[in-house]
């Protein structure tokens, strides 16, 4: 192993790769049970736990070639990206996993909960109304019951 690879980095979690493990960080530890339990309800493969020693999951690297990195080309030939696709949609169609906090809330108030986190972040300046729009349309197939409009 010649480097530390930091994946991603914020006020409440850093995220490490060393080699073929990756060490994630989070000062609450609530949030990485969350993490270990959607993993193992998952209906695909998911990275192997390796050891949690709070604030610290280390999880091992899925096997497998890279398709591509962010910003670069692409590396992966058109069947990889196809099997790709694939485990993506078997993760989608399966059912959430149950969330602390959340459990027994309707669609309908996640919805809600929603679109009251998009109006403080246009009324904060944070994103335009243009963008919070275009993408409240593409996400309400995904919070809406079958059979009703929101």
């Amino acid at each position: 192993m010649d480097e530390v690879k930091v994946v991603v980095a914020h006020s409440e979690r850093a995220t490490l790769r060393v080699g073929d493990v990756f060490l994630k960080v989070d000062a609450d530890q609530a949030r990485i049970d969350v993490e270990v339990e959607a993993m193992s309800l998952a209906p695909v493969p998911t990275p192997q736990v390796l050891w949690r020693r709070p604030p610290v999951l280390a999880i091992a690297a899925l096997p497998g070639t890279t398709l591509g990195s962010l910003g670069g080309p692409s590396t992966g030939s058109p069947a990889a990206w196809a099997a790709a696709g694939g485990t993506i949609r078997r993760l989608h169609q399966a059912p959430l996993p149950p969330l602390p906090g959340r459990a027994g809330r309707s669609i309908a108030a996640l919805a809600a909960e929603l679109d009251d986190e998009c109006e403080l972040l246009v009324t904060s300046g944070v994103l335009s109304a243009d963008l919070v729009t275009r993408n409240a349309e593409a996400e309400k197939p995904a919070t809406t019951p079958p059979g009703r409009s929101r």
